[in-house]
């Protein structure tokens, strides 16, 4: 009897067990499937809807979903996500903010994406605390089966939708990208052609450095901007840090800001790195006459020039009463003042038009000290970077000529203000500098200027002596050994009678103007067509 009882109550636990699974069954099948088949699309929809809501609040950067904004600090403080900058770059890059494309839209679309994946992961790990929460391993099946099957749905459509607005997104970017690097390449290539066809670079009348490419102010805060090309930081314009718009190219840049140099910072000539750049120095012993010879040099260019169709203008203040003043004592036969030997010397600028080509003509005239001892000059800098220089020799300082004037000697001295240092220890002090200072003088043009013509014509020292023959002339007073050193050292020498008054003004073969029309003639500006010939010296003596 306990045999049966026991079968029995086996048969039961067997009944029910199979009535359990059997319910169970049904349930999944005619109750849980259901359920799914009806709520997975459903939780895959709102996963679509979700991603996209994410991306496009994130994108838009609405309140909360606000990216990090890449800013001008940023990228002046080097935290902009740009590509870094040579080492050897002296500075770093301009507080202007970049452009969208290459900095802003890799932020906005790494947030988009991890927003995405960071709410997924968030609703997964919200999913496994509900279910830590339920004790009952039947409860627990029941929220795996209801939950997870719900928000895989939800996170595939969710990764799916961002996915292709990410891809859409940066597909759009690329093409956009594409277009503008053209453009900015475009522009910065054309204005770099442009500039170097017109030998274009900045010279500073302060420091003396010279650039290709000159620093520009921000009109509005002063911020200086030492990179205005086109690149990162936008290709047709960019922004300054201050809000303000600046336009790219040096060259359209320099119609609307004030060129600076971005070694001192101080304001550059108008149309600095745009024209045509020519820099001559003029270099001599004490009271040989540079600064006459400079004075009467711009003088009877700029009335031969107009003369010959083409223009000397002085467009800075400085520049312009320099000329005045210069002008008015050649104008009158004054004297001229000593240049003050304390100080370094500015450059005189004058911007020169001629067949519509123009230049930037820079004249630099130290004071005859700085050339007689060899640690006096380190900082004439403007040597160093000088196209052409001017070797100014008064004929009353040679012994030659001392000797051949006799009884006329102390009176012609006087009269000439007549310098006493050597012409060729003063020649040799600055091509040693020159030297020391690797200038390739082999490919520079030196104009060797005999002043004081007015004051030497017919006398006895000045028999011999003609504009087509100086060279002979500086060999036959003694100066051989200063002919064949300067022949030696530059490319490229012709010599010069000078008269610095009024009387020469007008052109002729002792013009003021010669020695520095032949420089800026071979520096690529003719000014005056034709007017060098009666200077050509014959060929040199074996």
């Amino acid at each position: 009897m306990t045999a049966v009882l026991y079968l029995l109550g086996l048969l039961a636990a067997l009944f029910a067990i199979y009535a359990a699974v059997w319910a169970a069954v049904a349930a999944v099948m005619w109750f849980v499937i259901p359920a799914l088949l009806i709520v997975l699309p459903v939780g895959l929809l709102g996963g679509v809807l979700w991603g996209c809501t994410v991306a496009l609040l994130t994108l838009a950067g609405y309140r909360r979903w606000r990216p990090r904004t890449i800013t001008a600090q940023d990228v002046s403080q080097g935290t902009s996500n740009l590509p870094r900058l040579p080492a050897q770059r002296p500075f770093g890059r301009d507080p202007a903010w970049p452009s969208y494309l290459v900095a802003q839209s890799r932020v906005d679309l790494r947030e988009m994406w991890g927003r995405t994946v960071g709410t997924l992961g968030a609703g997964w790990r919200r999913c496994r605390n509900i279910g830590l929460q339920v004790d009952h391993p039947l409860g627990r099946a029941v929220v795996v089966l209801a939950l997870y099957p719900v928000w895989l749905m939800v996170s595939i459509g969710a990764l799916a939708a961002a996915g292709v607005i990410l891809l859409a997104c940066g597909s759009a970017l690329l093409v956009v990208t594409a277009g503008w690097l053209l453009v900015a390449g475009v522009l910065r290539g054309g204005d770099h052609l442009m500039r170097r066809l017109r030998r274009a670079s900045g010279s500073c009348p302060s420091c003396y450095y010279v650039c290709a490419l000159p620093a520009f102010p921000c009109a509005r805060c002063g911020q200086l901007h030492r990179d205005i090309r086109p690149g990162l930081l936008g290709a047709v314009w960019r922004r300054c840090i201050c809000g303000a718009v600046l336009p790219t190219t040096v060259l359209r840049a320099a119609h609307r800001l004030r060129a600076s140099c971005p070694n001192c910072r101080e304001p550059l000539r108008a149309g600095a790195a745009v024209h045509r750049d020519i820099r001559l120095s003029v270099f001599g012993p004490v009271s040989a006459g540079k600064t006459r010879l400079v004075y009467a040099g711009l003088l009877a260019l700029r009335d031969q020039a107009a003369e010959a169709g083409a223009s000397v203008e002085f467009t800075d203040e400085q520049s312009g009463r320099a000329f005045d003043h210069g002008a008015e004592i050649i104008s009158s036969d004054a004297d001229t003042v000593k240049t003050p030997a304390a100080r370094l010397p500015t450059a005189i600028t004058a911007q020169v038009t001629a067949a519509r080509r123009k230049a930037l003509l820079h004249l630099f005239d130290a004071a005859g000290e700085f050339s007689l001892d060899r640690s006096d000059n380190s900082e004439l800098l403007f040597l160093d970077h000088a196209q052409g220089l001017v070797f100014v020799v008064d004929p009353f300082s040679i012994p030659w000529v001392r000797d051949q004037l006799g009884e006329l000697g102390q009176v012609m001295l006087a009269r000439a203000n007549a310098a006493v240092d050597d012409p060729e220890q003063v020649y040799h002090v600055t091509a040693s500098r020159l030297r020391d200072y690797r200038v390739r003088t082999s490919h520079q043009r030196l104009a060797v200027a005999v002043v004081k013509a007015d004051l030497l014509a017919d006398l006895p020292p000045a028999r011999d002596l003609r504009p087509h023959a100086v060279r002979a002339w500086l060999w036959e007073t003694g100066l051989d050994n200063l002919v064949l050193a300067a022949e030696r050292d530059f490319a490229e020498v012709r010599y010069f009678l000078v008269a610095s008054v009024r009387v020469a003004l007008a052109g002729g073969p002792m013009s003021p103007a010669n020695p520095f029309a032949w420089l800026m003639a071979r520096a690529g500006l003719r000014l005056l067509p034709g007017e060098l010939d009666h200077t050509k010296q014959p060929e040199k003596a074996a």
